[in-house]
């Protein structure tokens, strides 16, 4: 395997669990019989909660910091966890009548999802064709991904990709797509034998202005029949997946940080990368930071020639800080470049009064992550520890001062954008 390109860690463990090996105690293969006898009994709940307690053990046994907030934050991920875990298995479980789910939002994380993303996913059977209808809007743009499935569980195939800039619109912002295994003319997107997931990454550069896209989906000869009655026997099967998928999530995930934390070179900052598992055009750098109070990290790097690249924090659960509430994440579209060319992007506990500043919320420890999507080529990014009284220092004369209330103002834009973005599922 190429030096640029990482595997995910974890698949074999991932699979095992998800089967239903040791660490779970218990299959979700079982006979229609005996799973509406779980739930009549009431079996199949406790056996719900029984995970639950489990993934709340791994939460609490993980190797993390000894920092207040931090066992907080892991039960805060846990909950929306839960939530995703349940609604995946029962609202995506019908590959007839799909439909768009959002998978990851300001509270639901896991796995350093974007802050400039919003993620739909829809489940689908490879041997169906669907019809997906949409209106362009002006985000920056957004992409389809057709997947096996989710990567937390071993399912990391990414067989196929549809940018908005690929479609054809009408001068209304109207689109169709059929999704196929045979050829289609006009908007495409193949499915692959394995596909079992299509899922939609919806970029935003500008939050204050781009208006949100909207999307449909429907599978085509759908005849607008109901589905069966949900009975004991289905129940206890979506009980059994959603209790495993929030499992299986906590164990894979928090195995990332350590390792991020074992490999930290505090006078670097790793590459960026491809990962097996990802979008085929998305280049990942991860990277710990310890920061102690009073200090900040400058990073200075030369822009990428890409059409989208960001810089945010995670916290050691993997997961973005509060986008919503805090300066966590600046994209191209709203970093500060200096006249000499280069982008200096400031972490710290408390503002600096810089432009791109990356507030930690106070967190000594956490995830530096940057992404370059469609790029042609790969900078690399320096580090430099100082005083954050002494940031002025190394900043270019013209580096523009920042008031309190100019960043109250942005952090305000920022709520109301993620307002928006979520009233769309």
């Amino acid at each position: 395997m190429a030096d640029e390109e990482r595997a995910i860690g974890g698949i074999g463990e991932a699979r095992r669990i998800q089967e239903g090996g040791a660490g779970t105690g218990r299959a979700l293969a079982r006979a229609t019989a005996e799973n509406a006898t779980r739930l009549d009994s009431g079996e199949a709940w406790e056996d719900y909660c029984d995970t639950l307690r489990e993934a709340g053990r791994l939460i609490l046994e993980a190797d993390q910091p000894d920092a207040d907030g931090v066992r907080a934050a892991g039960f805060r991920y846990l909950l929306g966890l839960v939530k995703v875990g349940a609604a995946q298995a029962a609202e995506l479980a019908d590959r007839d009548r799909p439909k768009w789910l959002r998978i990851e939002d300001s509270f639901s994380k896991w796995g350093a999802e974007n802050a400039d993303n919003h993620y739909l996913a829809a489940h689908i059977s490879a041997d169906q064709t669907y019809r997906i209808r949409g209106v362009r809007g002006s985000c920056f743009t957004f992409l389809f991904e057709v997947r096996e499935g989710f990567m937390q569980l071993g399912d990391t195939g990414d067989f196929a990709n549809l940018t908005a800039e690929e479609l054809e619109v009408d001068d209304d912002g109207h689109f169709e797509i059929i999704a196929s295994a045979d050829r289609h003319e006009g908007n495409w997107l193949p499915l692959d034998a394995r596909a079992r997931q299509i899922v939609i990454r919806q970029y935003f550069k500008d939050w204050s202005n781009e208006v949100p896209a909207t999307f449909e989906i429907e599978r085509v000869g759908d005849d607008g029949s109901s589905p069966a009655v949900l009975d004991s026997a289905a129940m206890a099967h979506v009980l059994d997946h959603a209790a495993n998928w929030v499992r299986t999530s906590v164990d894979f995930w928090r195995g990332w940080i350590p390792e991020l934390r074992q490999n930290h070179d505090p006078n670097g900052i790793a590459p960026a990368i491809k990962y097996v598992g990802g979008a085929d055009d998305i280049r990942y750098g991860n990277d710990y930071y310890r920061l102690p109070k009073g200090e900040a990290l400058v990073v200075d790097l030369t822009p990428p020639s890409a059409r989208y690249w960001s810089f945010q924090l995670c916290d050691v659960w993997f997961v973005t800080m509060d986008y919503t509430n805090r300066i966590i994440s600046l994209n191209d579209g709203q970093l500060h470049i200096d006249d000499d060319g280069r982008c200096r992007i400031v972490v710290s506990h408390v503002d600096p009064g810089t432009p791109n500043w990356l507030d930690t919320g106070g967190a000594e420890e956490g995830c530096l992550q940057y992404r370059y999507v469609w790029t042609e080529d790969n900078p690399m990014p320096r580090v430099q520890r100082v005083k954050v009284s002494g940031v002025r220092e190394i900043l270019p004369a013209s580096t523009p001062e920042i008031t309190p209330t100019e960043r109250g103002r942005q952090v305000l834009e920022r709520r109301r954008a993620i307002g928006r973005r979520e009233q769309l599922g």
